[in-house]
């Protein structure tokens, strides 16, 4: 099995097809033959978000920042969503083209942003751990914390030297906003910059999702629990260390009662949740 496996990606990749593969139903069919875990803990997934976005409709919108190869733009659309993928890294931007855009008869819902958020409209440097790499960062102080701690992510096999950096654009989510609409969903994972993120969101949207590394970005993850409270005091709080093992606490916090919990928590990373309606509401 291990062979057919390695001669299926070997194919695959010199005709170009193999991440379009990823996003078939050929891929589950092999894995749930090969190996169920996988095809079993994109189901949690999908249940998380399904039971999260309570009052979410198919259609609605939901922006995907930091999309890299777009594991959760694919959770998102089997939700029924339109995704916008927002992600500066040309290798992840043609991954997500192969995915979920060619050979297809009818592409995807899914619009490729081919820039990095940030509080302005501008130019900054990402620092690069490799092409397509999900630790490329905006954030030279998480570039830093890993160049420090090379055993992190010791499963990557990245270098983690971040001895390369480039120039991207960006936008902000209030412009995302203005092109796109108003999204239902905001999940961002941009590795250390959330905070910076934060900065360029003007209103309160349904529900959103920010990562906070610990210990080290604790200060920047208080910082946006403060800025989301000031665009809705009625916003609550919750936090999962691993999705497929759903919220970490039995009820949702305002903010106040949220910051001593993060004040608190010892996980290495953790997905921050808020939300602005109530129940049903729409």
């Amino acid at each position: 099995m291990r062979t057919l496996k390695q001669s299926l990606q070997t194919i695959s990749r010199r005709v170009g097809v193999y991440h379009r593969l990823q996003a078939s139903c050929i891929y589950d069919l092999y894995w749930r033959i090969a190996d169920r875990r996988l095809i079993e803990a994109r189901s949690r997934q999908v249940d998380f978000y399904r039971n999260l976005l309570d009052g979410f409709h198919r259609s609605d919108l939901i922006f995907d920042i930091g999309a890299n190869h777009g594991t959760k733009v694919d959770v998102f659309l089997r939700l029924g969503a339109r995704v916008i993928a927002v992600e500066p890294d040309e290798l992840c931007q043609e991954i997500l083209r192969e995915k979920f855009q060619r050979y297809r008869l009818a592409p995807k819902p899914v619009v490729i942003v081919g820039k990095a958020l940030s509080d302005s409209a501008a130019k900054t440097e990402m620092w690069i751990d490799g092409p397509g790499s999900a630790l490329n960062t905006l954030s030279q102080k998480w570039a830093e914390t890993l160049k420090a701690d090379k055993g992190r992510f010791e499963d990557t096999h990245s270098a983690l030297d971040f001895s390369r950096h480039k120039t991207v654009e960006t936008t902000t989510l209030e412009q995302l906003i203005v092109e796109h609409g108003q999204p239902f969903f905001v999940k961002i994972d941009v590795e250390g910059y959330e905070v910076c993120v934060l900065r360029g969101l003007k209103r309160a949207v349904p529900f959103l999702s920010f990562e906070v590394n610990l210990p080290e970005f604790r200060p920047e993850g208080i910082e946006c629990i403060k800025r989301l409270e000031g665009l809705a005091t009625e916003g609550k709080f919750n936090y999962a260390p691993d999705c497929n093992r759903g919220l970490a606490l039995g009820e949702w916090l305002d903010a106040q009662k949220f910051l001593p919990v993060l004040e608190r928590c010892t996980e290495k990373s953790i997905e921050v949740f808020w939300k602005t309606r109530a129940p049903t509401e729409r």
